[in-house]
């Protein structure tokens, strides 16, 4: 049993339906999960013998809506706006949040699933060096309490969101609530657990907008809707 008063709490393995594969650097194809409403989806990953412009008229004519949206513009929204409480429910997005909720809400919009707990998000996606960071980046690095499977050098406690401009924003603590912070105040010296990359920075991912008599689960579902037409 895990003391309750312990910082950091060991997870044993995790397994969970994930957005797309952990393993891209080694080519394998993207697949998104969808939420609620919306879905994001690489046309080219779809395998069609169409054009574009014919996906995209035969999606409109279904009833898909094309979104334009920007994670980094909605989380400076939340700045000096959204609430911070540990344990925050999803419901309560963006209003009230906690540092993986934020996050979580963040990628929703974009029509992207990812898990609730920080140490999940870091599970998925492609792992990018401080170095080639892009605006959309999640950053993970040790918090208050660390989680973490096997090593507990490696317990992941706190993410945020990159911004492109040198700064992180992030849901903090009760005080600060969600706030935006220089990149190497953010990850310290000793704090940093990775970054992970959810939309690849060559392609194209669009948000749909899925009308309400459709049910998608997954990016690949859109395939077979044109695949119908």
């Amino acid at each position: 049993m895990i003391p309750k008063a312990s910082k950091s709490a060991l997870l044993g393995q995790i397994f969970f339906d994930c957005s797309f594969p952990k393993n891209r650097e080694e080519g394998i194809g993207v697949e998104y999960r969808a939420v609620g409403n919306r879905c994001a989806v690489i046309l080219d990953s779809l395998r069609l013998s169409i054009s574009r412009e014919n996906v995209l008229t035969i999606l409109a004519q279904k009833g898909f809506e094309i979104l334009e949206v920007d994670v980094v513009a909605l989380a400076r929204q939340c700045v000096g706006l959204s609430q911070y409480r540990r344990g925050a429910k999803l419901f309560e997005a963006p209003a009230i949040v906690d540092c993986s909720s934020f996050t979580k809400w963040l990628y929703a919009k974009r029509g992207i699933w990812l898990p609730r707990r920080s140490i999940q998000q870091r599970e998925l996606g492609e792992s990018v060096n401080l170095n080639n960071l892009v605006a959309g980046d999640l950053i993970f690095v040790s918090g208050w309490i660390d989680y973490y499977h096997d090593d507990s050098a490696d317990g992941v406690g706190h993410v945020g969101i990159y911004t492109g401009d040198g700064t992180v924003i992030h849901a903090a603590n009760k005080k600060d609530n969600v706030v935006e912070s220089a990149l190497d105040w953010f990850i310290g010296k000793i704090k940093f657990r990775g970054v992970r990359r959810y939309i690849p920075k060559d392609a194209e991912v669009l948000t749909l907008e899925t009308p309400s008599h459709r049910e998608i689960e997954t990016a690949d579902d859109i395939r077979w809707i044109i695949l119908q037409a």
